[in-house]
């Protein structure tokens, strides 16, 4: 293989750009629907952390972005959605939009760099906006709070393609795009953590390598001073760093593999928990093959094109390590709760990956096959993805459709709190829930601000006069 792999001219390919194009604006409209018929501007889970900041009642902002989450630290993801919060004035359906939004960009950005590696869109391209946007990720997409999963994904897979199209770094835009989004993953959580070492280490030796370039001293400190930020703020990320006691450890070796090949599996949507041995078994053909061709296309490739093979060939490494991190994770868990399918988007990089492992290092007579049995592969699943999505769905719209008939039923709020807790946010209690409800109604948020004044105002009473000291 020759030194340098020059990157063809772009030839305009027009059945496959608009049929790509067709699926692209399909799938990202019947994601906008799916929003407009069912999102609720109604706070679900962890989106109730947002009221008080929200109305203006969280005394130490501060605190409360670097609060833990679970295992994560997410003050990014909370910082964006407080942001949208505050221009909607109040509509929980902003980060939903924003989610489908951000989904629908990464799906053309990797159509783009397909194309730029190969100098063409084809057909099997429409595997990206398929498997980024079908319903089966339905959490993702109506639920705001999975903007903590959304901007992680998007940081990861926009350093990726940046490896992928200009693996030493070298020209001003890729180094500042890569380096604000390396800063910006230490404060996405453990999902965008995992990732921080190897881009930390990559763009760090991007730096050296730049070095001694003409005109290319402030890429080489930017690259290396946005490593060092990173890996800092990894650090202070564990400072008084407390382990979740609800998450049991793994019980064994074998159940951590057995799970990350599952959480491997969902990249495929959720529809892969039908059968786990087969859907486990197509994933773990398609990321061993995968993983071969890297290796091979590493060791055959010799100069400049060396970057970009090792860097593809280490980023798919560390994929393997996530899906891993992951299995140990969440193994004590699985046989009690089974993969949450807002998983699905975390495992579908894997996939991507493979598909640009395939453009760059397969042999030309099966690359063609590969690619398109991967959009085959997602288009068979695509009606079981959806069912399941629109299962989701049901219950979601259900249980707000009832939490807001009882709120313009004028139900005391207590008892609204008391008769949803367990679908709105079950780890609180009723007070905790009624007091964040009360909030949203004094700031006239949502339906929330149909709540009959009086009804309110005696339950706030109510609440108080409980709690005096006798």
């Amino acid at each position: 293989m020759s030194e340098n792999r020059e990157l063809p001219p772009v030839r305009y390919n027009r059945s496959a750009t608009w049929f790509v194009s067709f699926v692209w604006l399909l799938m990202l409209a019947i994601a906008f629907a799916s929003i407009v018929k069912y999102g609720r501007n109604i706070p679900l889970g962890e989106d109730w952390l947002l009221v008080s900041p929200l109305t203006g009642n969280e005394p130490d902002l501060t605190g409360w972005l670097w609060a833990q989450n679970n295992e994560h630290r997410i003050p990014l993801p909370k910082l964006v959605l407080l942001g949208l919060l505050k221009i909607t004035r109040g509509d929980f359906r902003a980060g939903m939009f924003f989610n489908a939004i951000a989904l629908g960009f990464l799906a053309i950005f990797m159509v783009l760099a397909a194309r730029h590696l190969r100098g063409k869109t084809k057909f099997a391209d429409a595997f990206f906006p398929v498997a980024l946007l079908h319903i089966g990720n339905w959490p993702n997409l109506v639920w705001g709070w999975q903007l903590s999963f959304v901007l992680p994904t998007f940081l990861i897979c926009a350093v990726f393609l940046v490896i992928l199209l200009d693996p030493v770094i070298s020209r001003p835009f890729p180094t500042l795009a890569t380096g604000i989004c390396l800063v910006l993953l230490p404060l996405c959580g453990a999902n965008g953590l995992l990732f921080v070492p190897f881009f930390a280490i990559w763009l760090g030796y991007c730096g050296v390598l730049n070095w001694g370039k003409n005109g290319r001293r402030g890429i080489s400190l930017f690259l290396i001073g946005s490593s060092a930020i990173a890996l800092s703020l990894m650090f202070v990320y564990f400072v008084d760093y407390v382990r979740p006691n609800w998450n049991p450890p793994s019980p064994s070796h074998m159940a951590t593999l057995k799970t990350a090949a599952k959480f491997l599996a969902l990249g495929l949507g959720p529809a892969a928990a039908g059968s786990w041995r087969l859907s486990t078994a197509v994933t773990a053909a398609i990321f061993l093959s995968s993983a071969i061709m890297a290796l091979l296309g590493l060791l055959r490739i010799k100069g400049k094109e060396r970057y970009r093979a090792l860097g593809i060939f280490l980023f798919f490494g560390n994929l393997a390590v996530f899906a891993l991190a992951m299995g140990w994770g969440r193994a004590g868990l699985v046989p009690k709760m089974g993969l949450p399918i807002r998983y699905v988007l975390l495992s579908v990089p894997t996939l991507c990956t493979a598909f640009f492992i395939w453009e760059l290092y397969g042999p030309a007579r099966i690359r063609n096959i590969a690619q398109t049995a991967l959009l085959f592969l997602m288009i068979i699943l695509l009606p079981s993805n959806m069912i399941l999505g629109l299962k989701w769905g049901g219950w979601y719209r259900s249980g707000m459709d009832e939490v807001k008939r009882d709120i313009l039923a004028g139900t005391p709020c207590i008892t609204v709190a008391k008769r949803h807790k367990d679908f709105l946010i079950h780890w609180w209690d009723k007070d905790q829930l009624s007091n964040s409800m009360r909030m949203l109604h004094g700031a006239g948020i949502g339906p929330f601000s149909e709540m009959r004044e009086t009804r309110v105002a005696r339950d706030h009473d109510s609440m108080i006069n409980r709690t005096k000291i006798p």
